[in-house]
């Protein structure tokens, strides 16, 4: 079996990403602790499946811009190599 094993700020990000995402499901930190403490495996598991569906958006967000960033500015190079001005 292979280790695994992550830096602690990877995880506390992580952890405190989970935490704001209970805070907000149940409207308020008081609530998400009572939440937290009935089933702490159950909500781990659930907070940590949407901060990982969170962050694959965000990437592919972030790909999607790029992708028009580049386009654009292909585009704006090939109209000012002809000589043209806007």
């Amino acid at each position: 079996m292979s280790e695994f094993s992550v830096s602690q700020e990877v995880v506390d990000e992580a952890a405190a990403s989970c935490a704001r995402l209970l805070v907000k499901w149940f409207g308020g930190v008081e609530e998400a602790i009572q939440e937290l403490q009935k089933d702490p495996v159950a909500m781990a598991q659930i907070a940590i499946a949407q901060h990982r569906d969170d962050v694959r958006h965000m990437s592919l967000r972030a790909h999607m811009r790029i992708t028009d960033f580049s386009r654009f500015l292909c585009e704006e190079l090939k109209f000012r190599a002809v000589g043209h001005r806007r």
